[in-house]
Formats: structure tokens, C-alpha cells, sequence
């Protein structure tokens, strides 16, 4: 049975990850209440702005329901999303859930005008893929807290952390889902 995907639906790069995930026959559902988080097996916090997602998050009161469900499910946050699991956030501060042991510098590649699409080498893969950076943060891994296990670098742009995972919780820097490639979503619905 295939799993179902959640994907934090109140703002952001929502249709792309519905299209792909609909190509490996996986449902997917916009979490927008605590309620959504029991119907679903993972969760992905995609790209758009983390400052509006984190408005919605704690007008709904979702923090406490998202950091639980991190827990023990796989979570995947992809540029603000990754912004949004980050344990730190700069450029400036913010709140964030803590699902993961980096720190995010928000915009760190530069605005809008400087986004940018580069091939990627992916630890344990084979063929590099095809990535696009909008707006997108630094992340760097922070000393582990919580009985979590070290952060790990699956791949580096320019000596630079742009995808870090920590157990079942991933963040990257960049957009996947803009690009056609479906290997990081085959992975993810597998773990």
C-alpha cells in the first residue's frame, strides 16, 4: 500500500510535489490542522515563505502536533520548509519547530533575481540531479540535542551544506520537485 503523503498546505510550492508523488501512486494530503497530521504516514514542509507558513502554523496552533509527529514519522522540509525544521533560524531570526539540528541562514544564495538551477551529486546515488535555488537558505548542522543522531551531509554546493538528513528528517536548500527529477521523492516515500 502506498503511503500517504502530507504536504503543509497554507502557502508555497504545493502542486508540484502532488504531481510527482500522484506518478508513484501515492495520495497526498494538505495538512492545515492537527487533525491532517493522523491521516498521513510523512510529511513535507515545502518551499515558498517560512514566515507566512509559521504565521499559519501557530494561528492553528500546530507546533506541538507537527514537533510529535517528527517524532516518529519521516519529514522532509525543502528550502522554507527546511527554514521552518531548522533548530535555528538567521537573517533574521525567527521561531522554528526543532525537528532538526542545523542552522538555517535565510537567503543566503541571494533573492529572486539570483536564483539559479545546477546539477547535484546526491550521497548514496549514482547520477547527479538537476536542482533550482530560489531565495534559498544555508544550512549548516548544529551539535545534536535529544538523543538524535548526528546530522549528516548528503550533498554540498561549493563546500556548502544543501541537504542535510537527521534519521528520518531531511532539509534542503533547494527545489527538487521544480526540476521533473522524481529520485529524492522515491527515496523519501520509501523511508
Amino acid at each position: 500500500m502506498a503511503p500517504r503523503v502530507g504536504i503543509l498546505g497554507f502557502q508555497g510550492c504545493i502542486e508540484p510535489h502532488e504531481e510527482i508523488l500522484a506518478t508513484f501512486g501515492a495520495s497526498t494530503v494538505r495538512v492545515t490542522s492537527p487533525h491532517d497530521l493522523t491521516q498521513i504516514d510523512r510529511l513535507i514542509l515545502p518551499g515558498g515563505e517560512s514566515t507566512t507558513m509559521l504565521r499559519f502554523i501557530k494561528r492553528f496552533e500546530m507546533v506541538p502536533a507537527l514537533q510529535e509527529f517528527a517524532r516518529h514519522h519521516p519529514v522532509w522540509g525543502i528550502c522554507a520548509g527546511a527554514i521552518l525544521a531548522a533548530r535555528q533560524v538567521h537573517n533574521p531570526s525567527q521561531d522554528s519547530l526543532d525537528l532538526i539540528d542545523i542552522s538555517a541562514h535565510r537567503n543566503f544564495y541571494g533573492g529572486q533575481l539570483d536564483s539559479f538551477t545546477t546539477e547535484l551529486q546526491i550521497t548514496c546515488q549514482e547520477a547527479p540531479i538537476r536542482a533550482h535555488f530560489i531565495r534559498a537558505p544555508l544550512l549548516a548542522p548544529l551539535p545534536p540535542t535529544q538523543a538524535r543522531p548526528v546530522p549528516t551531509i548528503e550533498s554540498s554546493l561549493s563546500s556548502q551544506p544543501i541537504f542535510i538528513s537527521q534519521g528520518h528528517i531531511w532539509a534542503c536548500s533547494f527545489h527538487i520537485e521544480l526540476t521533473g527529477d522524481t529520485t529524492l521523492h522515491q527515496r523519501f516515500i520509501a523511508l
